[in-house]
Formats: structure tokens, sequence, C-alpha cells
């Protein structure tokens, strides 16, 4: 490989690791083949009380590969919850695994705020299946009375 070729490379390189560091250092990061393949990004939009959409959570969902399955919230990722209305009535998220409902992660009060970021988040216990509830109030799901809706993801 001649000198100026190889000077070229290695110029390359470095720009490429020093562009990767500078976003790992934001915070930011490029999701691993390994992590998107066992992961779902949920989402789930609830009505208000006049049948307008009130709130909206978003959650990437991650599974291991075999059984038993345990799940976690998957961080290189947005998940975020989101308040659609500036009424006083909170939109919040939860998450939900063998039958075990974790929450709330994140609480968003206005409607111009661009949603609160969810709390980190790891199943205790195996199941095959978890869900990604948004509520509105201070209901959580299963209670009556509670204005909730989800999405649901299979390992």
């Amino acid at each position: 490989m001649s000198n100026r070729l190889s000077n070229h490379l290695r110029r390359t390189i470095a720009t490429v690791a020093a562009s990767l560091a500078t976003l790992a250092g934001l915070g930011l990061a490029l999701p691993s083949s390994a992590q998107a393949a066992g992961c779902t990004t949920l989402r789930a939009t609830v009505t208000n009380s006049a049948g307008n959409p009130g709130g909206h959570v978003q959650a990437t969902l991650c599974s291991s590969s075999s059984a038993p399955y345990s799940w976690d919230l998957n961080q290189s990722y947005f998940n975020f919850v989101e308040d659609y209305q500036a009424d006083g009535v909170a939109a919040r998220a939860y998450i939900q695994s063998g039958g075990i409902t974790n929450g709330p992660l994140g609480v968003d009060d206005t409607s111009t705020s661009g949603g609160t970021q969810l709390d980190w988040w790891e199943s205790t216990v195996s199941s095959s299946t978890a869900r990604a509830y948004v509520c509105l109030g201070t209901k959580s799901p299963g209670t009556s009375g509670a204005r909730c809706a989800y999405a649901s993801a299979s390992a």
C-alpha cells in the first residue's frame, strides 16, 4: 500500500473513531444488530373523556433470545410519555411483564414539553409478553375506572 493511501486510510479511521466518540459523549448510541434483533418499539395512545387523543407512550422493549424470557427498556432509543393537553390530567407510562405492573416510569403533564423520557426498567420475572401502557390521571392499569391504552410485544 502506498504511503499516500495509507495516510489517507489512517485519517479516515481517526475521523470515524472521533465521530463515534462524540456521539457516545452526547449520550447517543447506535444500537447493535444484536440489540435490535429482539427489540420491539411499542406505541399506544389513550383518549381523554371527550374522545380526543390525550396521551402517548413510546417504549422500545427487548427480550432475551430464549426462554425464560426477560425484558428490558432499551435506553439506546428515545422512550417517552407525552401528554397532549395541558388540562391538569397527566399522562403516565407503565410497563407490565409477567403480571407485574411497574411505574409510572414517566409522567408528563403539559402539551408543550415534547414528552418526558422514561426511567430505566428491567423485568423481575420471566414472561413471553410485555406491555407498555399510557394512562391519564393517577389510576394505574387494571385499576377500576382507569383510562389506559397499551401495546404488546411477544418474545
